[in-house]
């Protein structure tokens, strides 16, 4: 087993790389984040949302993917607060039992910045039965939860035309994985290897339909907007 040499992380974390001097991507792109120029970045964040701005008149000008936590929290607080955007929140409940610290925030986050959050719910019977699968396949059981939170709020924010869609960080870039660059698109989320693709002739089978899979799908790019 091969271990980074600065965080001892094993090559067994999916998707890891590391450098020629046994250096993981995560612990290369620390280094790179010191180097930053975090004022520059901020502009750059504030000409972002004047494009976007009332794009859709009194309605939403951009969307939010929130899980409920302290990272969705920042976020809305940022875009609502500071940036003076009207966003709407999508999230994604899956059908494990929730705390109820998790049913709290994801509350206050609708509450406490006074936006909409709608919630996909999904049918429990697709769930389980791809639990399985991926499981016994892949060896990823929650691929169907992780794959929903990523493609799901991009076909909500074609759906309310919200060209600015906002997402977390990029666990990939940040914990481990290959991506050595920030992901800047909403588009290129997918590629973080948290919930790759897998052929759908794969999954469908007696107990799985095509539509039962629909929203794992992602839009083509030809309908995303830049």
């Amino acid at each position: 087993m091969k271990y980074c040499k600065k965080c001892v992380m094993p090559d067994t974390r999916p998707g890891i790389t590391f450098d020629s001097d046994g250096v993981c991507m995560p612990c290369k792109n620390h280094e790179r984040k010191q180097k930053v120029d975090y004022e520059a970045r901020f502009e750059e964040f504030k000409k972002l949302c004047d494009k976007y701005r009332g794009c859709n008149g009194d309605s939403w000008d951009c969307a939010i993917a929130v899980s409920g936590g302290k990272d969705s929290h920042f976020q809305t607080y940022m875009m609502k607060e500071v940036m003076g955007m009207n966003p709407i929140l999508f999230s994604v409940e899956d059908n494990f039992s929730m705390t109820e610290a998790g049913r709290h925030n994801l509350r206050n986050i609708s509450e406490a910045f006074g936006c909409h959050l709608i919630t996909l719910k999904p049918d429990l019977r697709t769930q389980k039965a791809l639990m399985r699968k991926t499981f016994e396949k892949y060896g990823k059981p929650t691929w169907f939860i992780d794959r929903l939170i990523y493609t799901y709020p991009i076909h909500m924010a074609l759906k309310f035309n919200t060209p600015l869609l906002v997402y977390g960080e990029n666990v990939s870039y940040e914990y481990g994985g290959g991506d050595s660059e920030e992901t800047y698109s909403a588009r290129e989320i997918l590629s973080n290897g948290v919930a790759s693709d897998i052929p759908l002739e794969e999954l469908i089978d007696e107990n799985l339909s095509k539509k039962d899979l629909e929203l794992t799908i992602a839009p083509p790019p030809l309908l995303l907007v830049s």
